[in-house]
């Protein structure tokens, strides 16, 4: 090989998909060098500066799915692995090939498994920790875990999903749980269990989301434990909910958030290079493309929509691993939370759409129950994780939502995508960056001056915490006399969709 690094897949060092050896003979090589030409050009076609903003971004998009989907390495003759592979083993590799093709035509409308089906099971090892259903309505159940220490911290935590995927990111397989490091910990944690909705709650939106799920769910952890005061967790739109319901407890005067913690979360939208927002009529486009015949957004579409946005992790590379070389990825908890998602009532999707477009958190415009939901009155302090990877919300976006906020922000940078940087338990290779104190104006500036810290996120979490949580009190039993214990973790909501019970019946 030349030692300028000339070799055909020189050009693209992070791309693992043509480091085969036989991608150095003559007719691999022309192969590939005719595909990289042909994808340059495409790209800096969709690039043209004389293309509109938002018309660039959305041709850069399809332009970018484009040259993954026709890569060689997704087609038979174009993948020397998979030849090699069927050689080896005689044909059957193609055979177990075209039998995962079929399977996924039939079960996932063409969508190649990102894993074998049947790889985790709630409540045995996924969304295992064990607790209790304390409270459930229309919208939510609540989930109260088993205390594991015989003292807990006087101030429990509520984790709050997004409305689009079910919970138990926070509760994962068993020690790449953040719910059940907390409880080891010796926290009191709760969690919202959101419905999945039906045809009857499509009108439903974010006031309703609001009252029903974090502020019902508020009251009912300070009733179980006693503590005026909660942390507040969210997770991307979650972390949004999380921070408005510190603020709407702010407008009326009233405590109830001990802390806040926003993991890969945006408040706000605005971009330097945001361009011309998309019309209302591109909204409706949109949401109509991706809602069911029942009238809701489905979770399947938008997840759909999420994998596109990295096409070569999660789509192309399964479509290769069971179609090509008759094979299944191992099994991995995240793939499995993520093809697992809810579907989202038309009315609130449109709402959030609007609140990304027109920006109302971050600009002060923004009405919940009645009252204005202005971050800059959440004075409590903050802990922030941001992924350095996240092709979601880039970490920049989720710098400049933190500031918005009142209190002392602890901003953290993790090296990883938006859903890897909240699975961090500790492990020789954990890390993040932060910084002295303070938040300067430009993002830039805080990386220049932040460290390197070799840990996981999650024990500098426990730290921080443990001094912003009360004294230590007797470990609390789930449930209460008003809220008792009743169905076992993970609860019925996740499980599938059911009749929900009438408001407020005890599960």
């Amino acid at each position: 090989m030349s030692p300028r690094g000339d070799e055909p897949h020189a050009s693209d060092p992070d791309d693992p998909r043509f480091g085969d050896p036989a991608w150095n003979s003559a007719g691999y090589r022309l192969l590939l060098r005719s595909y990289l030409t042909w994808r340059r050009l495409v790209l800096a076609g969709a690039d043209a500066p004389f293309l509109a903003a938002r018309r660039r971004r959305q041709v850069q998009f399809f332009a970018q799915v484009l040259t993954e989907a026709l890569s060689p390495t997704n087609f038979l003759l174009g993948n020397p692995a998979a030849l090699r592979r069927a050689v080896a083993t005689r044909g059957r590799s193609l055979v177990r090939g075209a039998a995962n093709f079929l399977d996924d035509l039939e079960h996932r409308r063409g969508r190649p498994a990102k894993m074998a089906p049947g790889s985790y099971r709630l409540g045995d090892n996924l969304a295992a920790t064990p607790g209790r259903v304390v409270y459930r309505n229309d919208l939510m159940e609540v989930l109260q875990y088993d205390p594991q220490t015989a003292e807990v911290h006087q101030v429990p935590l509520l984790l709050i999903p997004a409305w689009v995927n079910k919970y138990y990111i926070y509760d994962l397989a068993p020690g790449r749980s953040l719910a059940e490091w907390a409880v080891r910990e010796g926290f009191t944690v709760f969690a919202i269990s959101l419905c999945d909705p039906g045809p009857h709650q499509t009108g439903l939106g974010l006031d309703e989301y609001f009252a029903q799920a974090p502020l019902r769910a508020l009251e009912v952890v300070r009733e179980i434990t006693g503590s005026p005061r909660s942390h507040l967790v969210g997770v991307c739109a979650g972390g949004m909910l999380a921070a408005s319901t510190a603020a709407w407890l702010a407008a009326g005067g009233e405590g109830g958030a001990a802390s806040l913690t926003l993991l890969m979360s945006a408040l706000d939208y605005a971009s330097p290079d945001s361009g011309e927002p998309p019309s209302a009529k591109e909204i409706a486009l949109l949401t109509r493309g991706l809602s069911n015949r029942e009238g809701l957004v489905d979770g399947g579409r938008i997840g759909l929509l999420f994998d596109l946005l990295r096409a070569r992790d999660t789509i192309f590379h399964p479509l290769v691993a069971g179609w090509l070389l008759g094979e299944r990825p191992k099994p991995f908890d995240i793939w499995a939370w993520s093809e697992d998602g809810i579907q989202v009532p038309k009315v609130l999707f449109g709402q959030t759409l609007d609140i990304a477009v027109d920006n109302t958190l971050a600009r002060g415009r923004l009405r919940l129950g009645g009252r204005p939901i202005d971050l800059s009155a959440v004075t409590q302090d903050a802990f922030v994780v941001a992924g350095s990877r996240d092709h979601i919300i880039p970490w920049e976006t989720v710098y400049r939502s933190a500031r918005l906020l009142g209190g002392d922000v602890a901003f953290h940078l993790v090296p990883s995508g938006h859903v890897g940087a909240i699975i961090s338990p500790p492990r020789p290779k954990a890390a993040y960056r932060t910084g002295p104190g303070g938040l300067p104006a430009d993002h830039l500036d805080w990386s220049a001056h932040s460290d390197l810290r070799h840990e996981s996120w999650w024990t500098a979490w426990s730290r921080w915490l443990a001094p912003r949580s009360g004294p230590p009190v007797p470990c609390r039993e789930a449930g209460s006399a008003r809220h008792p214990a009743g169905a076992r973790a993970p609860g019925n909501y996740v499980r599938s969709r059911k009749t929900p019970s009438p408001q407020g019946e005890a599960p």
